[in-house]
């Protein structure tokens, strides 16, 4: 029995990691599928509102806000979104107006019309109020962390020339970074999640948004029942992206990469967000979850080298999984998003790897996240219901 044991911890991780050596060659033939592929010009610059629902005051808030309001773009508009006048980012936004006085903004603050209750997603409640105020038909929605470069408006904007297209949007990569919480949290976007997004983007489309940046239509949104409904959800990019797409509109991936601030976070909040990324995920996803074990088959080959050592069938899958590995995340961190960390941290990535495989593991455990000091329950279809 010991030995059947001990010969089925050798095999299982070692067809893993075999497994993830295709998984991360199909996300290396992904990334630089997207690198190369043409981007069309449309030349389509309609009218444009930006949404931008804040919560308190963000790092670097001033500068990564000021982005938006030196957009290369003929015609747009700016709606903050806050859930009170107290909201500290408020006087930033004042500070905005001055410093850029010929653009239109308004200022939605959702406490005024609020009557007596909070949503389980605040974000989504605020969304709505910006939607009824904003004056164009075209939306763009922005995170409030998510820093832009003076053509963002008009990349993204431009496949929506075409009708059938619902919804546009972009990969994003770390800023500047304080702690090495912030580093492994970057590279898991940039040398991981990225990499999964091409892969589906390659294998038939991609279904879902992502909160960096979704650019629609008042009409899509219209479609989908308006956002009252998805007030619920804690994936709430996912699900807008996803109903959007169940209604028969195409979602399509920009080239455009945006770039996302971190704030800093003990090894505590960061073991939180990402369990919480990680059962969010598994919820959203439920039949595609289980699949992602190939992701970390890094960590997995060196446990079946560890468990015989002297294996050099187990040496030669290491080493090849290493090179695969490697290769997915130069091509999608580096030659798709261009992000320096991936170049200069490279090395970190079966550590990072394990971490990550520990964490999809835990998220097997429970159903429960925290969210903004708040413990939450997640429900089968990726509603969130508060834990008291």
């Amino acid at each position: 029995m010991h030995a059947a044991a001990s010969l089925l911890l050798f095999i299982i991780p070692l067809v893993v990691a075999c497994g993830a050596i295709l998984y991360h060659l199909a996300v290396t033939a992904a990334a630089l599928r997207f690198r190369f592929q043409p981007e069309p010009d449309t030349g389509c610059t309609p009218p444009v509102s930006i949404l931008k629902p804040v919560r308190g005051m963000e790092r670097n808030f001033y500068a990564t806000l000021a982005g938006y309001f030196q957009q290369d773009y003929p015609a747009y508009e700016i709606v903050f979104g806050l859930d009170d006048a107290k909201d500290p980012a408020h006087w930033t936004i004042a500070q905005l107006r001055h410093d850029f006085p010929n653009l239109p903004v308004k200022v939605v603050v959702v406490g005024e019309h609020r009557p007596g209750h909070s949503p389980t997603n605040p974000k989504i409640e605020k969304l709505q109020h910006m939607v009824a105020a904003a004056a164009h038909d075209v939306l763009v929605i922005s995170d409030a962390d998510i820093r832009v470069g003076r053509d963002y408006l008009r990349r993204v904007v431009a496949p929506l020339a075409d009708e059938r297209v619902g919804m546009v949007t972009c990969l994003y990569r770390a800023g500047a970074l304080r702690t090495w919480n912030s580093l492994s949290e970057a590279l898991g976007i940039s040398a991981g999640f990225a990499g999964q997004v091409l892969l589906a983007h390659m294998l038939g489309g991609i279904r879902f948004g992502l909160g960096a940046t979704m650019a629609t239509r008042k009409q899509q949104i219209a479609r989908i029942g308006g956002l009252a409904p998805w007030s619920d959800y804690l994936a709430d990019d996912y699900i807008l992206g996803n109903r959007i797409a169940a209604a028969g509109y195409e979602v399509k991936l920009s080239h455009r990469v945006v770039e996302t601030v971190l704030p800093p976070r003990t090894a505590a909040e960061t073991l939180q967000q990402q369990l919480r990324w990680a059962r969010t995920l598994r919820a959203c996803s439920p039949r595609g979850y289980p699949g992602l074990v190939f992701a970390f088959g890094a960590p997995l080959a060196l446990v079946a080298l560890a468990w015989q050592p002297h294996s050099a069938l187990a040496l030669a899958v290491v080493c090849c999984v290493l090179i695969a590995r490697w290769s997915a995340a130069w091509s999608a961190g580096v030659a798709v998003l261009g992000d320096p960390l991936v170049k200069s941290y490279f090395w970190l990535l079966p550590l990072h790897d394990l971490l990550s495989l520990l964490i999809w593991a835990a998220s097997f455990a429970g159903k429960e996240v925290v969210w903004r000091q708040n413990r939450f329950r997640l429900e089968a279809d990726g509603r969130i219901r508060p834990v008291h």
